[in-house]
């Protein structure tokens, strides 16, 4: 109910409207475009552009989707444009906003940066799968829902991304296999 008082809310241009949806999304969109792409910076400039964009837009949210759902889909579009257009390498920071699930079971052999540094080198499809998996905890169906794939879509990419990155970590001696 209250997300219907919210999207018309918006749709009237209301400020305080617009103000809830940057304070409800605006951390989990800055974190996931984050681990996406890789920079902070980046990040920010794909969470204003997605926020401009719903602004923009709102009047066209048909609402067959939850709010958060056409948000994040905005979002992911614009980091895979990003990744797209990216040609140079990658530039990472320190920050990690992440839980440490998907490090768990590496921790021992592999350290932070190597991991990081394998995950990005990912193709965006398998990228975009775990990152949405391990670091949002969306399950399967959610993340289908999302992507718009089906659930064995999903599921193979998560499986295959884990494979790459686990042979990327043996060939580079970093994982004791």
């Amino acid at each position: 109910m209250a997300e219907k008082l919210l999207i018309k809310g918006l749709k009237k241009g209301k400020e305080d409207a617009y103000r809830q949806i940057v304070r409800d999304y605006g951390n989990k969109l800055m974190r996931t475009c984050f681990l996406m792409l890789g920079n902070r910076e980046e990040a920010e400039d794909v969470v204003q552009e997605t926020f401009i964009k719903v602004f923009e837009k709102v009047g066209d949210f048909r609402e067959n989707s939850g709010l958060y759902t056409w948000i994040y889909t905005i979002a992911l579009n614009l980091s895979r444009d990003r990744l797209r257009k990216k040609t140079d390498v990658l530039v990472l920071q320190d920050e990690w906003t992440g839980n440490d699930d998907v490090e768990s079971y590496v921790e021992e052999s592999v350290d932070r940066e190597v991991l990081k540094k394998e995950l990005f080198k990912l193709h965006p499809m398998y990228m975009e799968a775990m990152v949405l998996f391990y670091f949002e905890e969306l399950s399967i169906k959610e993340i289908s829902k999302l992507l718009d794939e089906k659930e064995g879509t999903i599921k193979s990419r998560l499986s295959r991304g884990r494979n790459i990155l686990k042979d990327s970590l043996l060939k580079g001696g970093r994982l004791n296999g």
